[in-house]
């Protein structure tokens, strides 16, 4: 009995460190520079964009969502000007997807790595410990890419004057395409304004 427990040490470690590997680590989003921010003598609202590619999404999201059919796409958004600005992720020239349903395709199957890990266990019992870490393990993963996908996300918002936000969009691969337009609200007088893509920026006069 102890020469089968000393030869299935080795393994048993093994297993609790593949056990460790369901996590989530994303870095913060850094801020893009409208062309606004580059134009301090004028009144204007513009914005920067960009397509986030496999290795952005592994870096800033820690899964590759666009494998998965959505494009998240960042959106730095510059009010340069003395109007209070309502933004909203629904006015873009393509339909966005919500936060919570992107995570939910690409949370970790804490069911099926603890099932995989207990049938094993059934046989060879130090697997059965593996089976409880690493499923508790994947619910704290997916509890972490829910929170950090929530926080990052472009809301629906109104912009003070002479302030920036910055967010994510997460659109569905077969509804993206560039150029596209964003249309923005002054609060106050109603006025709607399309911000294109190509230009993305919009100046008034003082």
């Amino acid at each position: 009995m102890k020469s089968y427990i000393k030869a299935m040490t080795p393994c048993f470690l093994l297993l609790l460190g593949v056990a460790g590997c369901a996590r989530y680590q994303a870095k913060s989003l850094k801020r893009l520079v409208p062309q606004s921010a580059m134009q301090s003598n004028a009144h204007s609202l513009s914005f920067a964009y960009h397509v986030f590619t496999p290795q952005d999404c592994k870096k800033y999201l820690d899964r590759n969502v666009i494998a998965k059919g959505y494009q998240p796409v960042q959106i730095t958004f510059m009010n340069n000007s003395n109007r209070h600005i309502r933004l909203s992720p629904h006015a873009f020239s393509f339909v966005c997807a919500q936060a919570y349903e992107v995570a939910q395709m690409v949370h970790t199957s804490t069911v099926k790595r603890a099932v995989g890990y207990g049938v094993a266990g059934l046989f060879i019992w130090p697997l059965l410990i593996p089976a409880v870490v690493d499923g508790f393990g994947s619910k704290k993963a997916n509890e972490k890419l829910d929170y950090d996908f929530n926080k990052k996300i472009l809301r629906d918002c109104v912009v003070s004057p002479f302030s920036m936000i910055n967010g994510l969009i997460f659109v569905p691969r077969d509804e993206f395409e560039t150029p596209f337009t964003l249309r923005v609200t002054d609060v106050n007088t109603h006025e709607n304004f399309i911000l294109h893509s190509h230009s993305a920026s919009l100046v008034f006069e003082k």
